[in-house]
């Protein structure tokens, strides 16, 4: 099945024209897997009834990808020049240059939830304020 959800830009299974193996494991397996887990956990979102535990977990889930995702897209930027060989040094450039704005929208969207997070810490299961902490 091919995704075409992202702006017009060429679909994502246009990239695939090989098994991509970094240290044995199969870097678009796990990234597919990924993606299928984060849709699982917003489909049963959308269509069941979360209580405070399990709505509070995904909010810690969700900084907790965010952070993960900031750092996978830091590390291939550090590897777009491989892309020079095959695809031109301006290639590599404009694609360095587009994940580096992703970097910062992750590395922000983790720093939005931080309150959300000290919110979520700073409460008890009943909603309200330890003593001492107002």
């Amino acid at each position: 099945m091919t995704d075409t959800r992202h702006d017009g830009a060429a679909p994502i299974d246009a990239a695939r024209t090989e098994v991509a193996r970094v240290g044995g494991t199969r870097i678009d397996g796990a990234l597919a897997d990924a993606r299928r887990r984060l849709a699982d956990t917003a489909t049963a979102l959308r269509t069941g009834f979360p209580g405070a535990a399990e709505v509070s977990a995904v909010i810690t889930g969700t900084h907790e990808v965010t952070t993960t995702l900031a750092d996978l897209v830091q590390t291939l930027m550090d590897r777009t020049p491989a892309l020079a060989e095959r695809h031109g040094p301006q290639v590599s450039n404009e694609i360095h240059a587009d994940l580096r704005a992703l970097h910062g929208c992750l590395t922000t969207g983790a720093l939005l939830l931080a309150p959300a997070l000290d919110d979520l810490a700073g409460t008890n299961r009943d909603g309200k304020t330890p003593q001492g902490e107002e």
